[in-house]
């Protein structure tokens, strides 16, 4: 599709649309595999986080629009299930409501007619430590958001981590009008790293006398970018974080990851807001990663768990 768009500028615009419908159905479908295991076979080597995550993610992007050959009724059943295990009953209360409206198969007829009664001598509410925070405006978001997988306060997307489906500490930003994505590369490249900062003290040494001076910790300057995340967005409306050439020169080099997409699609620009956390994400999918989950699924498979590919390929 994008060969397409890129050669034959009348039909771009319906050959972009094609690859983004492509790349979500591509998604769901990546998904759905892991979960549909869950639901059938009798072991999984996922971690119920995971098939909760998993769940979540698949039930927001299928509520409205259904997509061919996923079944919500299976979604809905490995969600109660994981939910109710990890301490999410409000939103197991919810997936067992939804799965009494839903012709389910019988085999699983009477795990569903025992868990709604189950469910009812539990607490209405979620466990805290479940529930998704929003890094652009720091809300802490409900399990089931109507508006999908979006921060129910900015609308910020959620960028997912693509095994556990964790939520990244990343925040998509784009640039200003006139800024040209390699020139973005080359400026965030010409960056001079950060250095961190000492503690609040100073040593001295004299003779045989060393002494240590506690005094006030400078408050820290907030950067450029800090700023244009804790813009008000009066409008209903998500609107992105935009940056211009002086906010890239004080971004550091390593904070920002780049998913480098074929033309005529723009690059992404993501921006760590947690750099002690490490990520990777793959030059073929564009899809991002914990680097240690990553790196166990590369040693277990021997390729990309999305795409597949090799790293010598």
């Amino acid at each position: 599709c994008l060969d397409i768009a890129r050669d034959e500028p009348d039909k771009r615009q319906d050959m972009l649309q094609k690859f983004q419908d492509f790349q979500k159905k591509a998604d769901l479908y990546y998904v759905y595999h892991t979960v549909y295991r869950h639901v059938v076979e009798p072991f999984t080597s996922v971690l119920p986080e995971g098939l909760f995550n998993m769940s979540r993610y698949l039930l927001h992007n299928i509520e409205e629009e259904a997509c061919y050959g996923i079944s919500k009724s299976a979604t809905l059943f490995a969600l109660a299930k994981q939910s109710k295990n990890l301490g999410a009953f409000k939103l197991a209360r919810t997936a067992y409501e939804k799965l009494r409206l839903l012709r389910i198969p019988q085999q699983f007829q009477d795990t569903v007619d025992l868990g709604s009664l189950t469910i009812r001598s539990k607490p209405f509410h979620d466990a805290d430590e479940l529930l998704p925070m929003c890094y652009r405006c720091s809300t802490t978001n409900p399990l089931l958001n109507k508006t999908g997988n979006r921060c129910v306060n900015c609308k910020q997307p959620f960028v997912h981590s693509f095994v556990n489906f964790e939520v990244l500490p990343l925040v998509e930003f784009v640039l200003e009008d006139g800024l040209t994505d390699e020139e973005a590369v080359h400026v965030l490249d010409m960056s001079i790293p950060k250095q961190k900062k000492k503690g609040p003290w100073t040593e001295s040494k004299m003779g045989n006398f060393q002494t240590l001076r506690l005094g006030e910790e400078p408050p820290e300057e907030e950067d450029s970018f800090t700023a244009r995340l804790k813009s008000n967005n009066d409008s209903d409306e998500f609107a992105p974080v935009v940056v211009n050439k002086s906010t890239l020169q004080a971004m550091s080099r390593s904070e920002v990851y780049i998913l480098k997409w074929s033309k005529p699609l723009r690059y992404q620009f993501f921006k760590s807001l947690l750099p002690d956390v490490p990520i990777t994400y793959c030059f073929t999918c564009n899809k991002l990663f914990h680097t240690d989950d990553f790196e166990q699924q590369y040693l277990q498979r021997g390729h990309c768990p999305f795409c597949r590919s090799r790293s010598d390929d």
